[in-house]
Formats: structure tokens, C-alpha cells, sequence
């Protein structure tokens, strides 16, 4: 049988009747005698019903009738006329046998109040505490409401309210505490902040500010509290419990720290000195803002040149002392030709890395004539000495020996031996 051949019967937070994704409207009464013999009968429809002399307790034991069972039967008869007026199948839908009434198992029903004490009792039976939890995690998603809140004043429906109230109790506790000691606080909030919307005086907010706590939202922690607060004066002139109090305390107590601490994190982070130009960070820095950069460039399409300048002594053998000369000055002449957000890194002695950040090809040949001006400014008459450049975008399709070309001269420092300073 297909799903929405099945009747769907919600008693928790409401009645409402669905069948075939159909609302059916029973009776615009929802206090009539035929309704609530429907909502009896539901409500029986796991085991073998409910007896004649029971329905006539509930439907008119407080009332003065001179024929109680007569009048059941004329209830019967209306209901089962309207049962079939609101589009249900064929059916006599109440079948009674030896003075049980039961729903006719031909129509297929799905009753919430049902499904949810059936998840109860097998988490109570469930020896396993994932298994357990799990199963009253499904009964917590079923339970959106009290039991028939519209229809409090009978007292069929105050004890069945009070029982599926304690099931539901038991059940939100019981994982409250199991997400709390997993730490999965998502999950934890979902839970209290439901709880505490059908039950806003029963102390559940103290389970959904644990879990912003645990999260470290503690402003949101302060709103919960301050609602609920509010809330209790204003419905009971009560003040908030001791376990409330302490949370707030808590809270404040956070929120002071984690202020004091985000300034000191954010002095901490700020830039030391005010320089111009590139910035310059060492390698293993360098490698992770490429990587960085590779992520935003899939996301954002930004454009990432990496340029590789090399110093060329054309085939003369330089001391050591002025290797390091040259490329004390090659890197001066970067830090003030390239840009402010620009990056680069020095590679070895003779080797330095920049990367250049939302620029095109043709301006990194710009960049490359400004360092060649600069360093030619710098090391005067000297000519034995030029710069080369190797220039790839971070993002272009390499074939793959341009793809292992770069990838060493960025990811594989051992490709040069970077000498002792």
C-alpha cells in the first residue's frame, strides 16, 4: 500500500486528519460526541481496541443519559456516516466484536500518540544505550505537542496528556544527558529548544543554554535566559531557579573572557611594523598562503601568478659574500616594486618567490620591469649580474611537465640547497 493511502492521524499539538495528502475536516465541533469517539477508537488501535463499557465512561459518565449505551450506538452510526462523507474508502470503519471496538484494520492508520509510546517502550526494553537513544531520538521527532491540548478539560484526554507528558519527559532527559556527555551540542539544542517551546516552564532552557554554552554562543545563552526570565515574572511572578542563575552567571563570566581574550588575539595578529610595499614571510608561511589562495581561486576566480626570480652571474663564480649581497638587494627591490598585497619568500640565496594576487599576464611583465629597474638602480655599474623570470598561473591547465615544473619550485624545497647565511 502506497503511503498516502495510509491515514495519517496527528493527536500531538493537535488533531488533524490526512489522507491521500488530503486535510479532512471531521466535524467543525472538535468537542462533538463523534469526535471524540474517533479520537478514543484511534487511540486503541494497537491490540485489541477499546470496550463498549469504557467508551460509555468516557463519552458520558459526568452526563445524565437515560439510554448511555442507546446513544453510543446513534454516535456510532453519525460517525461512520461522516467517515465515509470525508472521503475515506468503503467501510463499516468501527468493527465490534464481543463488546470491543476496533478500528477496521482494512484502512490502514498511522497515529502519532500511538507511534510515540510504541518508541518509548521499545527504548525501555533496549538494553544498547546507542540503540536506546537512537529509538527515543525517532520518539522526540514524533512528539510535536501535547496530547489533544484543545480538548484538556476531558478527563480521558487530562490522563492520557499526563502520560504522554511523563513518556516525553523521561525520554527528552535522558538525552539530554547522552548528547551533553557525546558533546553533541547541535544536536542538544535541537532537542531542549523544542521541549522548551511546549514546555516553557518546566526548566528546559537550562539543557538549551548548556548547549550554547557549549558552543561558545554565549549571546545567544544571555537571550534564552533573558526570555525566560521575563517569562516567569510575567506568567508566575516567579524568579529564575538556582541551576538558571548559575548558568547566567556562567555566561557572564565567558563572555567577559572571550572578550578580553579576541583583543588580545587581534593585537597579537596585527601587523608589527607599518611596511610598505610586498609582504615577506618565511617559506613553509609562503606555501601555506598558496594553498590558501588555490582554494579561493576555485571559489571566487580570482587570478594568482607565481613569479620565480633568479640571479644570474652568467657563468661567474660569485663568493659567498656576495651571493648574499645581491640577494639582500633582489629582495629590497621586491619589498618596494611589488604590491602591498602581494606575498614573497626567499627560495635560497639566489632564489626568491612572489606571489601576485588579481593580476593578469600582461602585468606581471610590469612587475618584472620594475624589479629590473629598481635592482639596476640598486647595484650601480655592476654588469655581470641579471635577474631571470619564470612566471605560471596558479590556476591554468599545465600539461605535465609545466605541472611538475611548478610544483617543485613551490612544493619541493629541495629542489635548490638553500646555503647558511
Amino acid at each position: 500500500m502506497m503511503d498516502h493511502d495510509i491515514l495519517k492521524v496527528r493527536m500531538l499539538g493537535g488533531f488533524t486528519l490526512e489522507y491521500k495528502g488530503k486535510e479532512l475536516v471531521l466535524d467543525r465541533n472538535i468537542y462533538s460526541k463523534t469526535t471524540q469517539l474517533l479520537q478514543l477508537i484511534l487511540l486503541h488501535t494497537k491490540g485489541s481496541g477499546i470496550s463498549k463499557a469504557a467508551l460509555i465512561e468516557e463519552l458520558y459518565g459526568r452526563t445524565e443519559v437515560e439510554n448511555k449505551n442507546g446513544s453510543l450506538n446513534n454516535t456510532l452510526f453519525r460517525l461512520r456516516k461522516q467517515l465515509k462523507a470525508i472521503g475515506l474508502p468503503e467501510s463499516n470503519y468501527i468493527n465490534i466484536s464481543a463488546g470491543m471496538c476496533q478500528w477496521d484494520p482494512e484502512i490502514k492508520v498511522c497515529v502519532d500518540v500511538c507511534e510515540f509510546k510504541e518508541k518509548i517502550e521499545a527504548g525501555q526494553k533496549e538494553n544498547r544505550e546507542q540503540e536506546r537513544n537512537n529509538i527515543w531520538l525517532n520518539a522526540w521527532k514524533i512528539y510535536r505537542g501535547e496530547f489533544l491540548p484543545n480538548m484538556i478539560g476531558e478527563d480521558w484526554v487530562t490522563v492520557e496528556n499526563v502520560r504522554c507528558r511523563d513518556m516525553y519527559f523521561m525520554c527528552v532527559e535522558e538525552l539530554c544527558h547522552w548528547l551533553k556527555a557525546e558533546e553533541k551540542y547541535e544536536e542538544l539544542h535541537q532537542v531542549a529548544h523544542r521541549a522548551a517551546d511546549i514546555y516553557p516552564f518546566d526548566d528546559w532552557q537550562i539543557w538549551e543554554i548548556d548547549s550554547l554554552i557549549g558552543m561558545a554562543r554565549y549571546k545567544e545563552g544571555m537571550e534564552v535566559y533573558k526570555r525566560t526570565a521575563k517569562l516567569l515574572f510575567d506568567e508566575m511572578g516567579i524568579s529564575p531557579s538556582e541551576k538558571m542563575l548559575e548558568r547566567f552567571k556562567l555566561m557572564g563570566e565567558r563572555t567577559s573572557q572571550a572578550a578580553g581574550a579576541i583583543e588580545d588575539i587581534k593585537y597579537r595578529l596585527k601587523e608589527k611594523e607599518a611596511v610598505q610595499g610586498a609582504y615577506f614571510c618565511a617559506f613553509p608561511s609562503f606555501v601555506d598562503v598558496y594553498h590558501v589562495f588555490g582554494r579561493m581561486m576555485e571559489r571566487t576566480g580570482i587570478s594568482v601568478f607565481l613569479m620565480l626570480c633568479t640571479l644570474d652571474f652568467e657563468d661567474q663564480i660569485p663568493t659567498s659574500e656576495e651571493e648574499r649581497s645581491m640577494s639582500d638587494t633582489l629582495r629590497e627591490t621586491i619589498q618596494n616594486s611589488a604590491r602591498k598585497g602581494d606575498f614573497y619568500t626567499r627560495y635560497n640565496v639566489r632564489q626568491y618567490l612572489i606571489m601576485l594576487i588579481g593580476i593578469n599576464q600582461e602585468n606581471c611583465q610590469l612587475v618584472s620591469k620594475r624589479i629590473d629597474r629598481g635592482f639596476k638602480k640598486r647595484i650601480g655599474s655592476r654588469k655581470n649580474v641579471q635577474i631571470n623570470y619564470y612566471v605560471a598561473s596558479v590556476g591554468e591547465v599545465c600539461d605535465e611537465n609545466k605541472e611538475r615544473e611548478i610544483k617543485n619550485f613551490v612544493d619541493n624545497r629541495v629542489a635548490w640547497s638553500e646555503t647558511t647565511e
